[in-house]
């Protein structure tokens, strides 16, 4: 039998060697850097938001999460919702369920707790969709030359500090309440940015209001000449045009110093900003398309309550559709879950009332999330036989519904 609960301070030195062996990569072979972690994870045991979840089976500890509690603004509306990392099992108990229950326990947990929407960074996104999670936006990166970047003033660009902590939450506040799928700011990623001496933070400042930041590193160019380094931006908020082209000149500015600009993007027409599109790769891609940037899958969204979902959204407007539909939702891997839902869209309203629908339509779990998120639009699916329609003719109105903006998120855990 197994138990999931919190990790007792006892068992942290147990944990820290799963994470050691299950994430090679994390320097932990040396003594002061497993205590640096056990300090991480003892504070993070004091944090109401972020909880050590264990697997036990006769006592002993086979496999840990963190479970994050989230507030995310998903189609405007402020929600719960759950995230998970830091998921690690013991190599001895691989191939043995260790990771299906601890992800199990997961979902159910923020069920319970009243979300209908979860997210990771898989390790796998081949396992965690078999699991039900669908992929969400791509991530572009890009690697420029300064002067790539459009010039313009910059009058009310200045340097960042921890006096500036309570206003730079502020901007972020503002930001995300604009934008479907940001997660409302955590205290940690305050401190990833301000007082890090690895970090270097520039902000939009007008009367003592901040209103776009970049926060930035730099990194080592050339291993034989020490004045070429490259710029890597980790964080890119801004909350208006003027804001974006401000922070963007700075950025140009550093041409004189910096050889490339690294730049993370959730934004599909980033490219569109670039007096050159072509990233420093000069790979071209057949016949003549110039690569601009590499794009990769991570984060990922799982529905885990689609009835409440719905009842969620009552207010919100889908696509102006009057429709009744039917969505058959296959999820096999959490059963609760696993069952119809008819939804009557009157003016895009969706309304849970009746049996009675026009179309059926039925797909996994793992398309569905995706779908809902505006991560992919419902013609594709439909194009790659990932759905099923009762009456096809009815694609463009379900198109409809579904048709939003892709989600945007800037939070790493």
């Amino acid at each position: 039998m197994s138990r999931v609960n919190l990790i007792p301070k006892k068992d942290l030195d147990t944990f820290i060697t799963i994470v050691a062996n299950a994430y090679p990569e994390i320097p932990l072979s040396k003594e002061e850097e497993r205590a640096r972690l056990k300090k991480r994870l003892i504070n993070l045991q004091k944090d109401e938001k972020r909880h050590l979840y264990g697997l036990y089976r006769n006592g002993t500890l086979l496999g840990g999460m963190i479970l994050y509690d989230f507030t995310m603004n998903f189609l405007s509306i402020k929600t719960v919702a759950g995230g998970v990392g830091l998921v690690a099992v013991d190599l001895v108990h691989k191939r043995e369920k260790v990771c299906k229950e601890l992800i199990t326990y997961f979902l159910d947990h923020y069920r319970k707790k009243g979300a209908f929407i979860t997210c990771l960074y898989p390790f796998r996104p081949d396992f965690y969709k078999k699991m039900g999670f669908g992929f969400g936006s791509k991530m572009h990166y890009y690697r420029i030359r300064p002067d790539q970047l459009p010039k313009g003033k910059k009058d009310h660009i200045q340097f960042l500090d921890p006096g500036d902590r309570k206003a730079v939450a502020e901007c972020y506040t503002r930001y995300a309440e604009k934008r479907h799928g940001m997660i409302d700011l955590q205290e940690f990623e305050l401190d990833r940015i301000i007082g890090n001496p690895d970090m270097r933070i520039v902000g939009y400042k007008e009367n003592d209001r901040i209103k776009g930041y970049i926060a930035f590193a730099f990194k080592k160019g050339d291993q034989e000449n020490f004045l070429i380094n490259d710029m890597l931006v980790r964080v890119f908020i801004y909350e208006d045009k003027n804001v974006l082209s401000e922070l963007l000149t700075f950025l140009h500015d550093q041409k004189d110093q910096v050889r490339h600009i690294i730049i993370t993007t959730q934004d599909d027409y980033f490219h569109h900003l670039l007096s050159d599109p072509r990233d420093s790769s000069h790979c071209l891609i057949p016949d003549v398309y110039h690569q601009s940037n590499v794009s990769g899958v991570g984060l990922m969204y799982r529905v885990i309550d689609t009835e409440s979902m719905f009842s969620a959204l009552k207010d919100y407007q889908f696509g102006g559709q009057d429709c009744a539909v039917k969505f058959s939702i296959c999820d096999s891997f959490f059963p609760d879950n696993n069952r119809s839902v008819v939804v009557h869209f009157e003016n895009g309203i969706p309304i849970l009332d009746g049996d009675e629908y026009d179309v059926e339509v039925g797909l996994d779990i793992s398309e569905f999330s995706s779908l809902v998120m505006g991560v992919v639009p419902f013609k594709a699916l439909y194009r790659y036989s990932l759905v099923h329609i009762s009456d096809p003719a009815y694609v463009d109105v379900i198109h409809d519904i579904f048709q939003t903006e892709s989600p945007v998120c800037t939070t790493d855990f």
